[in-house]
């Protein structure tokens, strides 16, 4: 689970985490963080130490210290080797030190070095972050508890999947204290769908914090509601005072907040959906894919195709190519979501997703490729890579579910194909951003996009990142603009930042206008110019690797971390530490108590976490690498002795535990499958007898969900539409309307029998969505759209008029 925690170096010997307080200041789209972590090492010699935590690619690490035995450490940026060259030195000499870096992209590491015996140790964070607007016109912030294991492919070289795979002994702490501070102007809600949080308001601020006894054992996410929340703006932030002229520091730096809204043609297309199946989605992960998957199906517009992959250790398809989006697919296609179970192993995301790019594309039918998964892979970069060489083919939207998914891969598979990124925490509604993700899958790409500065003379300007982001109707692009002018600015100029480019050869344009002050004072933490140079150092390391140069200078200006760069600093002020410090080597088989000898290479142990701990309910695991493809079609049954588990305690669902009984699913053997490498697939039989026509599994769960006081009426109207969508008038829309079947067939304004019938319940659901479910319309907006092409499709029956229907309707649903 390799949870965030300070732990000894290779022993099962976690540190006491004594207390966590986190300090979170909102100001609009900006979050600045301020951590204290404190520990003790009890024990009696003096040791090294490291903490690991998850940070988002959004956000920047700009400020660390140590305390060590009551002694500040402050840290500083060197170049990554010379970092590390300091921090050996020190402590072959015996002096305390710290050395902090990414460790992945997503994975940020610190080492503390001669810990005394016996003492404290406190690390005190500072963190910028740009925050993301969620489906619902939130803004979301996510404060995230655990890291994931990365599932490690056979033959990886990566350097640090050992490492990762090694670190997951956290301790919990005893008290846990997490603060936040929101500019309260513009704002008209702050809720949490993870914890309960107490708030007041105070002086322009609302202050929030977490209810006293909340655990952090998953991500706490905080959504704060705006009145105007997608208002276009600009944010100015002057240069730091004494910073060197040449320094990016010393100037402006602006943020532009686009939201452009335009109007598109929804065309048909090619659907993809790549789901997760590997063990480390048991539990709530798994059905939470499920529900994002079904309610993907029944959004789908007529006229397109779909197939549905979901990949482990193997993979499997549902159907040997994309079928078409009818009736009978659907149905089949239903059962199988239903039936989705985690399963598959390991994280083996790459194989399907060449699989995939190796299909032939369908004429007139744009391919969309959906990723659903918890991101626990180690080959991140590999399969980012293998989205963005693909991109001219197909795009690629992904969803991030559960605590500790890797933003890296979700945020990176989608950027590199052209798509965005959703993630989706327990206690979140699925369904705005289900729908957020198909509407910006139907519109067409926008072309030729780029951002043109009007600047005064004597100004330049450098845009971070360097080409515009995607670019989607009712969707926020963040771009910053490096400012460099006149040394004194004696008064304020104007400018302006343009975003063009063309979508279906029609010309888009979007401005925002916005002032550089004069010489008024900067803000105490220069936020803005962290978060723009943590985006320049991002575009450029995407280059290659051929501007090292550039990253290690800005990174050091700047105080942003880079993957070229590290924190370091050294206690020299004190007598050094004495006795010998224990230091070990990290590998799987010291750390995998509960388990057999450790895995060959390839594979990935966990041991359980302390009672109470970070992560998940307790449950040790081992997980061999993948055995060599068969000669055959199937999923070769694993090496004797390649899974252990603990059983967990209490009994909750997590990594190992059987899936429960799912009488009405069909075998998994039904289902064509592929080892690796992928091989062709085996025919799939629209005649199988486990997906005849009987009731279907939509209707049973449509009657289930609207049978008591707290049915959720909206999800069984979606689940019964038909794929052409229509729907059928019979007792279970009845039941869902909360009518008699008798009481709509009289209120029919014609003879309601035949297909009249079907007409007559499709108005009835279409008019119910517009009059009971009006705030909730950007979730069936596209079921609408979908029942009126087929309403306008119809041949009316003599003396039927369609808009005599729709009064007759809003009658009898009012």
């Amino acid at each position: 689970m390799s949870e965030a925690g300070l732990f000894v170096v290779g022993k099962n010997t976690p540190l006491p985490l004594k207390d966590v307080s986190v300090k979170a200041h909102i100001n609009g789209f900006l979050v600045g963080l301020d951590s204290t972590l404190k520990y003790s090492n009890a024990g009696a010699d003096p040791i090294e130490v490291v903490f690991r935590f998850p940070l988002e690619e959004s956000f920047a690490v700009v400020g660390l210290e140590a305390v060590i035995d009551g002694r500040k450490v402050k840290a500083v940026i060197r170049e990554k080797e010379e970092a590390r060259q300091m921090y050996d030195n020190a402590i072959a000499s015996g002096h305390s030190a710290a050395l902090a870096e990414e460790k992945k992209g997503d994975i940020f590491s610190i080492s503390l070095g001669n810990l005394p015996p016996q003492k404290d140790a406190e690390l005190h964070l500072k963190l910028a972050g740009q925050l993301p607007l969620d489906a619902e016109g939130g803004v979301r912030f996510s404060l995230p508890a655990v890291l994931k294991p990365r599932y490690t492919p056979v033959g990886s070289t990566d350097p640090l999947a050992k490492i990762e795979a090694a670190s997951h002994h956290g301790s919990a702490p005893a008290v846990f204290n997490f603060h936040l501070e929101v500019a309260s102007r513009g704002v008209s809600d702050v809720t949490s769908p993870t914890h309960q949080l107490s708030k007041e308001t105070r002086g322009g601020v609302i202050k929030a914090s977490i209810n006293e006894g909340q655990p952090l054992d998953k991500d706490l996410v905080v959504v704060v509601q705006y009145k105007s929340p997608y208002e276009p703006k600009a944010i100015v932030e002057n240069g730091e005072k004494g910073a060197d002229r040449e320094s990016m520091m010393s100037g402006p730096v602006v943020m532009l907040n686009f939201f452009p809204q335009f109007k598109s043609s929804k065309a048909a297309c090619e659907f993809i959906f790549l789901v997760d199946r590997s063990g480390s989605m048991g539990g709530e992960f798994i059905k939470s894919a499920r529900e994002t998957l079904i309610l993907f199906l029944k959004s789908i517009p007529p006229g397109c195709f779909f197939n549905i992959i979901g990949f482990g250790s193997n993979y499997e398809s549902l159907f040997p190519s994309s079928v078409p989006y009818n009736q009978e697919n659907l149905d089949r296609a239903i059962q199988h979501a239903e039936c989705v179970e985690a399963d598959l192993g390991g994280t083996e995301l790459l194989p399907p997703l060449q699989f995939i790019f190796r299909q032939r594309l369908l004429e007139g039918l744009p391919r969309q490729v959906f990723v659903l998964t918890d991101g626990s892979v180690s080959n991140t970069e590999a399969c980012i890579q293998e989205v963005k060489r693909n991109v001219e083919s197909a795009r690629c939207f992904t969803f991030g579910i559960g605590s500790g998914v890797s933003t890296y891969l979700v945020n990176g598979l989608a950027q590199a194909g052209n798509g965005t990124a959703e993630f989706i925490q327990s206690g979140e509604r699925l369904q705005p951003k289900v729908i957020r993700s198909l509407k910006q899958a139907l519109q067409p790409s926008v072309t030729n996009l780029r951002v043109e500065f009007q600047l005064p003379a004597g100004f330049e300007v450098t845009q971070a990142p360097s080409k515009a982001p995607v670019l989607f109707s009712g969707d926020k692009a963040v771009v910053y603009g490096i400012l460099k002018g006149p040394s004194e600015l004696m008064s304020p100029v104007d400018c302006t930042a343009s975003l063009k480019g063309q979508i279906l050869n029609q010309p888009l344009e979007y401005s925002i206008p916005f002032e550089v002050p004069g010489n008024s004072p900067s803000f105490p933490i220069p936020i803005i110019h962290h978060l723009a140079a943590k985006a320049l150092i991002k575009d450029w390391e995407r280059d290659g690797g051929n501007k090292k140069s550039e990253i290690v200078k800005l990174s050091i200006e700047s105080s942003v971390v880079s993957s070229h760069t590290a924190f370091v600093a050294i206690d020299e002020s004190n007598q050094p530490v004495k006795g010998a410090m224990k230091t070990w080597d990290i590998t799987a088989s010291t750390l995998a108590t509960s388990c057999p000898p450790p895995p060959p290479p390839g594979g990935f142990c966990m041991a359980p976490p302390p009672p109470g701990g970070f992560g998940m309910a307790s449950v040790a695991f081992c997980m061999a690498p993948p055995p060599p493809p068969p000669s055959g079609f199937g999923m070769a049954p694993p090496p004797s002795g390649a899974v252990c588990m603990a059983p967990p305690s209490p009994p909750t669902a997590s990594y190992g535990c059987p899936p429960p009984s799912r009488a009405r699913c069909a075998p998994s053997q039904s289902i064509p499958k592929m080892s690796l490498p992928p091989m062709a697939m085996a025919s799939s039989s629209a005649q199988s007898p486990v997906f005849n026509k009987t009731k279907s599994a939509a209707r049973v769960f449509a009657v289930s969900a609207s049978s008591g006081p707290t049915g959720d009426t909206l999800s069984s109207l979606i689940s019964l539409q038909q794929a052409d969508g229509s729907w059928k008038l019979d007792d279970v829309i009845a039941k869902v309307l909360s009518k008699s079947l008798k009481e709509l067939s009289d209120a029919c304004p014609v003879t309601c029998d035949g297909g009249v019938a079907t007409l007559w319940a499709t108005t009835l659901c279409v008019v119910y969505l517009e009059l009971k479910h009006p705030s909730q319309k950007d979730e069936w907006e596209l079921i609408a759209m979908k029942a009126e092409l087929w309403l306008d499709g119809q041949s009316l029956p003599v003396g039927a008029d369609l808009n005599a229907m729709k009064a007759a309707a809003r009658k009898i649903i009012a």
